[in-house]
């Protein structure tokens, strides 16, 4: 008796639409994205490699997949700029801490 090379599987599709979400929304967060400002409707979400990202209706680019970090859901962005200041005093830090393991 042979199996059927495909068979619709309920439990597949079912488990597909629960990552639906459904009437929820997103604003464009990332400064250099095309579409930064804009509230885009979510599609679906997805797990990645980097975490999680976002399937949205883009307009006239279609669809396009966003990092969560990319949108209004992602980490909120400092409130001061990093400054050449805060970067030479971490060098001194991680300098001081490599000599310290490195004797």
């Amino acid at each position: 008796m042979s199996r059927p090379a495909c068979r619709w599987n309920p439990q597949t599709a079912r488990s597909h639409r629960d990552r639906e979400v459904p009437e929820s929304f997103v604003t464009v967060t990332h400064p250099f994205h095309p579409l930064s400002g804009q509230r885009l409707r979510v599609l679906f979400e997805r797990k990645t490699p980097d975490g999680l990202a976002v399937s949205c209706e883009g307009g006239p680019l279609g669809s396009v997949m966003l990092p969560l970090a990319w949108t209004d859901r992602g980490p909120v962005a400092a409130e001061a700029p990093l400054t050449y200041e805060s970067l030479a005093d971490l060098a001194a830090v991680v300098a001081a801490v490599s000599t310290r393991h490195a004797g």
